[in-house]
């Protein structure tokens, strides 16, 4: 019978093969040793299960020593972790788990949150299970098996995964031993080939699809490597980076601390804001003669931020202000600002301007409030209030038209400098601004 599948492989030879044929059938014609190291196939540079047929093109047989088995590593990891889990904790949901820069994490939702006391015990049954080498198996399930199953173990977060799935997708359930998760893959061959690199680092909320609506799971983070090497080194160098974490630095020097009082701002300490002057007054130098500095208020009337559609489009980002008293008659709602370019166009606004005038340079070396999850703070690099070094530049929209950006005025004396931003704001003849 004719071959009907022709595979071509990395060295240039072509081999023909019988319908159905497996990658690792295809890995034991090649050589016994290369079907023992082979973890995946990559059929025209996809990634695809050792189980699963091949069919016309270009192949390659995946082993460990290949840098694309690090993300099967780290996948597998993270099952492996979710199985280890629900042992230790019978009754925890299993959400999603993806591969991330460095490792992975998975999201669980358990009565009582994990706590890092818990990963050594994690760590521990995860050893086992991949010391068990069980293979990872592969099935296509009806969308309706998968919701009862699903429903019938309680995993409530599963249902809701499979009804998010497009209908014309295959709904793929993968095993390993008897415990099995929903999945897109691919999966190495067995729990046996993931190896001992690997560790859990910590514990954090996480709304449900990142949704602050939603329910508060408990994310559990790891990393995993290809080799023992891999993970001392990786491990070295998180270490060496804690030395220098900025916000140790900032309490060793006494430059700078943070308080539940106050989260995402920054109390500074005298020799702190003493740094912070300084670079502010580097700035001021390089802007002299070129931009005019202004500041504009803290707190402005909600009208003023629906004009400029920030209230729209941004108000989930910005903090609201009314005044604290019981009696008062001032019951008009403000907001602190979130960006400074509002209240540029208003001091443009006063007075009258000739369009000779134009461009106009504004700066400001005013504060900004922006709402950041809790979660997503973090130290001196995302806060709720920052220093928004802002430059506005006005200028006179050419013949009521777009002013190509290649016509636009450069932010003269801002080159070099690394401030949050530099906005150009086009405004008719008559001084009113263009959006």
């Amino acid at each position: 019978m004719a071959d009907a599948v022709s595979l071509t492989f990395p060295d240039g030879s072509v081999r023909g093969y019988a319908a159905g044929t497996t990658g690792r059938e295809v890995a034991e014609s090649i050589s016994k040793s290369l079907a023992k190291k082979a973890i995946a196939i990559a059929l025209d540079g996809e990634l695809r299960d050792l189980s699963d047929p091949v069919v016309t093109g270009r192949l390659e047989i995946v082993t460990r020593e290949d840098a694309r088995a690090l993300e099967l590593i780290r996948h597998d990891t993270a099952h492996v972790m979710a199985e280890a889990v629900q042992e230790l904790w019978p009754g925890t949901q299993v959400t999603i788990g993806p591969v991330i820069e460095n490792g992975f994490y998975y999201d669980f939702a358990k009565n009582e949150p994990f706590t890092p006391d818990d990963l050594p015990k994690i760590e521990k049954r995860m050893k086992e299970i991949i010391q068990r080498n069980k293979p990872f198996t592969k099935e296509i399930w009806p969308r309706d098996k998968a919701r009862q199953v699903f429903a019938d173990k309680g995993e409530a977060y599963k249902v809701e995964l499979v009804d998010a799935i497009a209908a014309d997708q295959d709904l793929k359930i993968y095993y390993q031993g008897d415990w099995f998760d929903l999945c897109r893959g691919p999966h190495m061959a067995s729990t046996g080939q993931i190896g001992n690199a690997f560790k859990l680092m910590r514990v954090a909320g996480a709304y449900w699809r990142g949704d602050s609506n939603n329910p508060m799971l408990t994310r559990i983070y790891g990393t995993a490597w290809r080799t023992q090497e891999e993970l001392d080194q990786y491990l070295h160098i998180l270490a060496e980076a804690e030395k220098r974490d900025h916000r140790r630095l900032g309490r060793e020097m006494d430059l700078f601390h943070f308080q539940e009082e106050g989260p995402g701002v920054v109390f500074w300490h005298g020799k702190g804001w003493r740094v912070f002057q300084t670079l502010v007054a580097y700035m001021r130098r390089r802007l002299a003669g070129t931009y005019q500095e202004v500041n504009a208020p803290q707190v402005l009337d909600k009208s003023l931020w629906e004009t400029s559609g920030h209230w729209g489009w941004y108000r989930d980002n910005m903090f609201k202000v009314t005044v604290a008293g019981d009696e008062t008659d001032d019951e008009r709602v403000f907001a602190l600002k979130p960006m400074n370019c509002p209240g540029h166009i208003q001091i443009f606004k006063h007075g009258l301007k000739s369009y000779r005038e134009l461009p106009i340079r504004l700066a400001e070396f005013g504060n900004v409030h922006r709402y950041e999850p809790s979660g997503a703070l973090h130290g001196l690099m995302r806060v709720r209030l920052h220093a928004g070094r802002r430059a506005c530049v006005l200028y006179r929209r050419a013949n009521g038209g777009r002013v190509p950006a290649h016509q636009r005025p450069d932010p003269v004396g801002l080159s070099g400098l690394r401030v949050q931003g530099s906005r150009r704001q086009a405004v008719d003849p008559s001084g009113k601004a263009c959006r």
